[in-house]
């Protein structure tokens, strides 16, 4: 998760564990007075934010576990769980498909790269994991423009990412995001592939760069939201004007793009 504020993103410390623990560690960090100071807010959050979601979770897990949806001629189980609510945007569908690749790749003994801390908060990962403004152990902290990792990767992954590039810092840079994918395409390995999930309506130039060609993918498909968690896939079309949803928030279409080294 990225603190976006007026003057774009900051870094932010990403505390993970039991409650117990998390206390534990801000006072080891942070000291006394600061962790007097943010209990107060972490109650209200547990009990007005996180404890009904995760009844929400409940509901889903236990009511819709056996609903599926089709990609590519695969069927993929909907992904309900508590982190971000996926049940209200793309991560519901976005993140199973990308996590049939990873593990794909991970049979095969192959080096991965995460460009944006996601799959983390859902599953256990042992891939690297890229990402600028996440402070939280075993992740990677540089601007993907300017990663230059000692080997290549065989895979590399970003879901609902690299809109963030550029668009969302201070100073803007919206054709940073070019530089971004040269420099992936830099650090991938003979025969290895990019997958690249992006959400249309959040980041208005990358969307245009991906309708002129200027960003270029060997192959690309889309899913389109139909209502509520359910998606179908899609064409251009059909997606290419959607907008993104800011009040839940959610993306109502997605393009998954490939490049094949």
């Amino acid at each position: 998760m990225r603190k976006n504020t007026r003057k774009g993103l900051v870094p932010i410390k990403i505390r993970k564990g039991s409650f117990l623990s998390i206390i534990w560690s801000t006072y080891k960090e942070e000291g006394l007075y600061h962790l007097i100071g943010t209990i107060p807010k972490y109650l209200f959050d547990v009990c007005f934010n996180r404890i009904p979601n995760y009844l929400v979770f409940l509901y889903y897990s236990w009511s819709k576990n056996s609903e599926t949806f089709e990609f590519r001629g695969t069927k993929y189980s909907y992904l309900f769980h508590p982190y971000c609510s996926t049940w209200k945007n793309e991560r519901c569908v976005v993140i199973p498909i990308a996590w049939k690749k990873v593990l794909g790749y991970q049979a095969k003994g192959r080096s991965i790269l995460e460009v944006g801390n996601m799959t983390s908060y859902v599953y256990k990962v042992g891939h690297d994991v890229l990402d600028k403004y996440e402070l939280v152990n075993g992740v990677i902290n540089q601007d993907v423009a300017d990663f230059h990792p000692n080997s290549k990767y065989d895979f590399i992954f970003s879901l609902m990412t690299l809109q963030y590039v550029g668009w969302y810092e201070s100073p803007r840079e919206p054709m940073k995001i070019v530089k971004a994918m040269e420099n992936l395409r830099h650090i991938l390995a003979p025969g290895g592939a990019i997958m690249v999930i992006h959400p249309f309506g959040h980041n208005p130039v990358m969307d245009q760069l991906l309708t002129d060609g200027t960003l270029r993918f060997d192959k690309k498909f889309y899913l389109k939201r139909i209502c509520g968690y359910k998606w179908e896939e899609a064409d251009w079309e059909s997606v290419k004007e959607t907008r993104y949803d800011y009040s839940v928030p959610t993306a109502n279409g997605v393009l998954i793009a490939f490049i094949e080294n």
